[in-house]
């Protein structure tokens, strides 16, 4: 039997660690060459700020034929003529921008099915992206959701039939996992000279002893909402002064400024750490006592499914699909967005009970590796593709 021919087409590479880069590399790793013949393509821009390793060659094709009105022409008609010519059963498209390119060069060149990805709420919703699924929606476009609310929010926002949208969950990254837990960040590392001159704003001191750290995985941007849990943070320290906040993911600087401020006004800012970027955050996960995101919008996160991977205790916001990874009561927090007042109340309750956070933890990993396994992922991702094509 041949194999089937899949191309997994991205518009924009900047990094390894947001949620559809890490879904897209996971998948050329892992779906096998045995019963697959993977392509690779990205359509516009890669930029390289840290080591890749996609286990397969990658063609850019803004490196090919450059930027601009013109430019994306001659890149669509290079897509349509590799998909002729290669006999691409399937493409895989992980960005609005790249599926239209996607459905455009499968319709001119009458070859390959399009799936398109869902990893979002309808936060980044716009014109040009329901113009996108509008015109997808006429080509019978197929998608793969990462989360059940992620597939009600795009028949919500874009009308896209419920029929053609497949849920396939995030699956446990099990050799990023293991390779962060097996090299963990420790405590004197974090509060080291270094660490403290390099974070002048947290005016971090060497006083580590006995205060625990309630820590969050997340790029610094307005959909993380940060400040909720600066604002928990000064009700968590009205009653465990020592306490510390750690915030770990990429900053945009503008906004992080914005944020200090607030720590400041609130009078948190001495027992903030803004650690910024890791390649993998999972060594930093053992640090944490309790563990937060408290986005306002979430489809379903890595971050998060690591917590539980990581027998962390968990507060997240009840928003999106992340009930979908943390049973409320059992295996963690669901609290309302924007309500710091409860986020602290929650907090409390975890570090006033070491022993609840503990056994929470634990019911968070058994969730988890009973129903996010690679195994179980991988396995759902080859029966669709084999599906699609039959």
């Amino acid at each position: 039997m041949k194999p089937i021919r899949i191309l997994y087409l991205i518009d924009e590479l900047y990094s390894s660690r947001a949620g559809s880069e890490q879904n897209l590399i996971w998948l050329l790793k892992n779906i096998p060459d045995s019963e697959f013949e993977k392509h690779f393509i990205i359509f516009s821009t890669f930029r390289y700020p840290e080591t890749f390793n996609f286990g397969r060659d990658v063609m850019v094709l803004g490196e090919r034929f450059g930027h601009g009105y013109f430019s994306w022409f001659r890149r669509l008609f290079f897509l349509l003529r590799y998909i002729r010519k290669n006999k691409i059963d399937l493409i895989q498209a992980f960005s609005p921008n790249g599926e239209f390119a996607s459905v455009m060069a499968s319709f001119l060149g009458r070859c390959g099915i399009v799936i398109g990805n869902l990893r979002d709420c309808g936060y980044d919703r716009n014109s040009w992206y329901r113009w996108i699924f509008w015109f997808s929606r006429l080509l019978r476009t197929r998608y793969i959701a990462n989360s059940e609310a992620a597939r009600r929010a795009a028949f919500d926002n874009y009308k896209i039939p419920l029929d053609s949208i497949k849920v396939i969950r995030n699956p446990i990254a099990l050799e990023r996992i293991q390779t962060g837990l097996s090299e963990p960040i420790l405590r004197e590392e974090l509060f080291s000279e270094e660490r403290r001159l390099s974070s002048v704003d947290s005016q971090v001191t060497n006083d580590f002893g006995d205060g625990k750290i309630v820590g969050m995985v997340a790029t610094v941007r307005p959909i993380k909402d940060h400040p909720t849990l600066i604002r928990a943070a000064k009700i968590v320290l009205n009653k465990y002064p020592k306490t510390w906040f750690l915030f770990v993911g990429e900053q945009d600087a503008d906004y992080k400024d914005e944020l200090v401020r607030l720590a400041k006004r609130e009078g948190t800012a001495s027992r903030i750490i803004w650690y910024g970027g890791i390649n993998n955050p999972v060594r930093m996960l053992p640090l944490f006592d309790v563990a937060v995101l408290s986005s306002h919008s979430e489809s379903f996160s890595n971050a998060v499914l690591e917590y539980a991977v990581a027998e962390r205790a968990i507060i997240v916001s009840d928003v999106g699909g992340l009930g979908e990874i943390i049973q409320d009561k059992k295996s963690g927090f669901l609290v309302p967005p924007e309500n710091p007042e409860i986020l602290a109340e929650r907090i409390i309750q975890f570090l006033e009970n070491p022993e609840l956070a503990k056994n929470f933890g634990k019911s968070a990993n058994e969730f988890a590796k009973k129903n996010y396994d690679e195994q179980i992922i991988l396995q759902q991702y080859i029966e669709y593709y084999k599906n699609a094509v039959s």
